[in-house]
């Protein structure tokens, strides 16, 4: 049993097992959602796109605008540390990386990332602000710690976010998202979108976007997928498979496709929902009964079961609510 906490884009809601409830912070667009048990309330980490970062520490009942030490104003993602459980990171747009070790009430910042001297050439084609860090991953059991910046690259630190360096994945600066295999450190995945930087020289004939495959722990990469891409996941439950969610024009056309030999085959896995896409899957969230959450560029937010991958509405249509970010308290 679990409750899912829902950021939409006028507020926050949670599902429970007698339905979905409106939470507060209606009139924020809450594009990161992270929540826990913590005594007998759950809190929750709210953070909103362009209007700060909000806490609960009491199931949602009441919120605060948290301050302390953040120098964003918009939130792209809020996930447990994973070199530190006691530890909470927030990634930011601008492209920045905030940690937490007091459950979210300060914050410091991982400051080295902005002082990358190629930090003042990222940039997002829908936004002012400078680059946006979408997601975080740790491959392996050691210190190192991989970051997805759209469009800035892939942010790689060998010391837990002491120091960072970035590089493209192949030529694509583009990088939506980073993920790996969790019993081989040296296989990542990442997602690849079509926008790049100035650079000095001529590309070529080079196609962006698609899905970056590395074999040596990103020291080389290849591609396995072409089209657009910003969703991959291995699923916990099935640790053979990969799923992504690419889409030949940005935002739409999309589909749901999966893997089980590293990228080098796909097979539809969209079952359920009607492909193309009107939309694509923005990203993809594993719950704790392995069931797999997607959150699409419209809105939706669908669900499905590995191996059988046939995807449900989890938000009925008549409530009208366009999700952007979920998050998941077991009970």
């Amino acid at each position: 049993m679990y409750d899912t906490y829902l950021g939409t884009s006028s507020g926050i809601h949670r599902i429970s097992g007698d339905g979905i409830h409106p939470l507060g912070l209606t009139g924020h667009r809450v594009s990161a959602v992270h929540a826990w048990r913590f005594g007998n309330d759950d809190s929750v980490l709210a953070g909103t796109y362009g209007d700060g970062l909000f806490r609960s520490v009491d199931s949602g009942v009441t919120w605060t605008r948290i301050e302390a030490g953040l120098t964003a104003p918009a939130f792209r993602t809020i996930v447990p540390d994973p070199l530190n459980p006691e530890a909470i990171l927030a990634g930011a747009e601008p492209a920045r990386l905030f940690r937490s070790i007091d459950r979210g009430e300060t914050w410091s910042e991982l400051d080295a990332i902005g002082r990358l001297p190629a930090s003042s050439d990222w940039f997002l084609p829908y936004s002012p602000r400078a680059g946006a860090l979408r997601n975080v991953y740790a491959p392996g059991r050691s210190r190192r710690l991989l970051a997805s910046v759209e469009v800035g690259g892939l942010l790689d630190s060998p010391d837990g976010g002491a120091t960072w360096s970035i590089a493209p994945v192949i030529q694509d600066d583009d990088i939506h998202h980073i993920t790996g295999h969790p019993d081989d450190p040296a296989l990542l995945y990442a997602a690849l979108g079509y926008a790049a930087l100035k650079r000095d020289g001529d590309r070529g004939d080079y196609h962006l976007g698609g899905v970056g495959r590395s074999r040596d722990g990103g020291a080389t990469w290849e591609k396995v997928e072409t089209d657009y891409t910003r969703a991959t996941l291995i699923p916990r439950a099935a640790p053979s498979l990969l799923l992504a969610g690419p889409a030949p024009r940005v935002g739409r056309q999309g589909r749901i496709v999966v893997s089980s030999d590293g990228g080098d085959s796909w097979q539809a896995a969209s079952d359920g929902i009607d492909v193309p896409m009107e939309d694509m899957v923005e990203l993809f969230v594993e719950a704790p009964d392995d069931t797999i959450w997607a959150i699409c560029s419209g809105g939706r937010l669908l669900r499905a079961t590995p191996g059988e991958w046939r995807w449900t509405a989890v938000v009925p249509v008549a409530l009208s609510l366009e999700v952007e970010s979920v998050a998941f308290v077991s009970r």
